[in-house]
Formats: C-alpha cells, sequence, structure tokens
C-alpha cells in the first residue's frame, strides 16, 4: 500500500490518543473558549448533531448500539457520541481555540477574564454589579446607583459629559478636568453635568 505524507497508521493513531476508546475528552468542545456557558449550541455538541443528521437515520435498518449506558432511552439512537466513545466532535464551524484566561480581583469576588474579554462572574450573575458594589460600599443593595444612566461597566453620560470637558479644553478653555464617577451629588460648578437626579 502506498503511504500518503503525514499519514499515521492506526497504531500510531492510538497511541497518540493514549486511550483504546475516544471519550469526551476527546471532543472538540473541552479545548474551546466558549465551552458549556457560552457555547451557541448548548453544552454538547452531540445534541446539535443528533436533531440535524440523527445516527439512527443515517443508518436506516440497522440494530440499535448498545454501547451506551444511556442507549434504551427515548431519542438516544439518534446521537452520534452520547456515552463518549463512538464520535466524539473533531469540527465545529463556532470553534475558538481557548488559549487561557487570568484570575483578578474584583470588588466582592475574584473574577476570571478570557482572551475575548469575557468576564465570568457568580456574584455577577447572582446579584449583578451594582448591588455587590453596594454591599461591599456597606449600602443596602438598591441604595447605591439610583441614576438610570449608571450600567455595570460605568456610566455613559459621565463618559459623554467628560469627553465635552476635554474638547473644551482642546479648544482652550480654563476648565478643571473632572474626576468625579457620577454627577449625583456633585456640588461643583459645571454645565456638562448630566443633570439627573439634581
Amino acid at each position: 500500500m502506498k503511504e500518503i505524507p503525514g499519514q499515521i497508521t492506526l497504531d500510531d493513531f492510538l497511541a497518540q490518543e493514549k486511550q483504546i476508546f475516544p471519550n469526551c475528552t476527546n471532543c472538540i468542545c473541552f479545548s474551546c473558549l466558549y465551552r458549556e456557558d457560552r457555547c451557541p449550541y448548548g453544552r454538547c455538541y452531540d445534541d446539535l448533531r443528533a436533531k440535524e443528521n440523527p445516527y439512527n437515520e443515517a443508518h436506516p435498518g440497522e440494530t440499535p448500539r448498545k454501547s451506551w449506558s444511556n442507549w434504551d432511552k427515548p431519542g438516544e439512537q439518534a446521537h452520534w457520541c452520547r456515552g463518549g466513545i463512538a464520535y466524539p466532535v473533531r469540527w465545529c464551524e463556532k470553534f475558538v481555540k481557548y488559549m487561557g484566561s487570568r484570575v483578578e480581583e474584583c470588588v466582592g469576588c475574584n473574577i476570571v477574564i478570557f482572551q475575548d474579554g469575557y468576564i465570568s462572574c457568580q456574584t455577577k450573575e447572582l446579584i449583578g454589579c451594582e448591588a455587590c458594589i453596594e454591599r461591599a460600599g456597606g449600602m443596602e443593595p438598591g441604595d447605591g446607583f439610583s441614576c438610570p444612566h449608571m450600567t455595570d461597566t460605568g456610566c455613559g453620560q459621565m463618559i459623554t459629559a467628560k469627553n465635552r470637558i476635554l474638547e473644551a479644553v482642546a479648544e482652550g478653555e480654563d476648565i478643571e478636568l473632572c474626576k468625579e464617577q457620577c454627577c449625583i451629588g456633585c456640588v461643583k460648578n459645571c454645565r456638562y453635568r448630566c443633570r439627573q437626579g439634581i
């Protein structure tokens, strides 16, 4: 048999895989940035394959496969790799290789920042950033950011106001740059304030 450059034997393949049968850890999902919580296909890509191209429809007339622990449950014969030993996913059009993440301290707990800027925070998911900040400041939730312009990432109106101040300074006006985080409660004489809550 003629060998193709780059071709490997079945023995070589199994040696590389270090297992006789593939399992869920061989699935491309386990090295994807969007694994589980952010996956557009849900927690398992095989669920999508079972819906779009059911195994039992692709192989009509064949006897049911019994290599799964749940092979006899309704709908399971449609799956390609349920149980992890048949056809673990090797390709996905939404796949982005996970390159690592970093853990940083935040107000109430540590957060995980992924390579694409996505922030994973259990506290944010449970109560939201505002309530976390209020709790850390000794306030009861709801007492802090009453301004409708304040969001988890800051105040859009304040950013606009500070940009207007910078433009005025660039045009020669003698204005002190604003260091406040919110116009509410500010007593400075400023014609750029958002005028919310005043």
